[in-house]
């Protein structure tokens, strides 16, 4: 019967022979793609199991922190008008202090040349040897 066949027979077989080994390939590709998908979906199912309770912890922390720097900003602006307040307190106490104290000194550094020229020292804030009232040794 294998004689019987002529050229055009046998490049059928052989071409339906390498269909059969064709499709045979492709079914084993589609085969180890599908368990590659497979496997992908279920470690993007772990994932996904795992990371939206980390997401929701991360929410949590963050809407936590923002009501604290909402709290030190308050304490910060707080901070701020009492430095303002002590600013404009030491001024006014500056002020009211400088003023006086100058004017204390100043009668201080007057009353001592007073008691220098008239109690006896001499001439215009000058000692003289002798120690006090001219005259006297």
């Amino acid at each position: 019967m294998i004689a019987a066949l002529d050229g055009g027979d046998i490049a059928l077989i052989v071409l339906s022979a390498f269909w059969g080994l064709l499709v045979l390939f492709l079914c084993v590709v589609l085969i180890n793609t599908f368990r590659v998908l497979e496997s992908t979906k279920i470690l993007i199912d772990v994932m996904r199991e795992e990371t939206i309770p980390l997401l929701r912890e991360v929410k949590g922390s963050l809407e936590r922190t923002n009501r604290e720097l909402d709290r030190v900003d308050v304490v910060l602006e707080a901070a701020g008008e009492v430095v303002g307040r002590v600013r404009r307190i030491s001024g006014l106490v500056e002020e009211v202090v400088s003023g006086p104290l100058v004017k204390l000194i100043s009668l201080g550094v007057g009353v001592r040349k007073a008691t220098s020229r008239f109690g006896g020292k001499g001439g215009r804030g000058g000692k003289s040897g002798s120690g006090g009232k001219p005259g006297t040794a």
